[in-house]
């Protein structure tokens, strides 16, 4: 990707496949978790909501911190980062593995919003999923 690309991502705003960032938390955990759980997406950490790329500082450390969080995930996944400009992008495919879990809680992209799912919401995903077959259910 380069700053072109980039610029193109950030006019189509945050939606389904991305979300803006100013910031590191650990709020990334829940985002990384409902991306793997959806279609995959991008997290584009050192820009506003409002598509302002703003200076961050990007360390190794940083970068660490966001490797151990898609390696904390139950399932582990591995994501892809790199850096364009000032602006560090977390690329999360699709989870081949699903569902994903962080802190025992399973999320899911739901429009331009990560949404923890209900136990409801959560038999369902297991049955669209394929995970419970025909003999397992009442």
């Amino acid at each position: 990707m380069d700053i072109d690309e980039l610029k193109f991502l950030i006019g189509q705003g945050e939606g389904y496949n991305l979300e803006f960032k100013e910031s590191f938390s650990k709020r990334i955990a829940v985002d990384v978790c409902a991306f793997a759980n959806a279609n995959g997406g991008k997290i584009l950490l050192g820009v506003t909501d409002g598509g302002e790329i703003i200076d961050i500082k990007i360390t190794n450390r940083l970068k660490s911190q966001i490797y151990d969080i898609a390696r904390n995930l139950d399932p582990s996944i591995n994501v892809s980062i790199y850096v364009v400009g000032n602006v560090l992008v977390i690329d999360i495919t699709e989870g081949v593995d699903k569902p994903y879990s962080t802190t025992g809680k399973f999320y899911l992209r739901i429009g331009s919003n990560s949404q923890q799912l209900g136990r409801d919401e959560i038999r369902k995903f297991f049955q669209e999923e394929g995970l419970v077959f025909f003999d397992e259910r009442p």
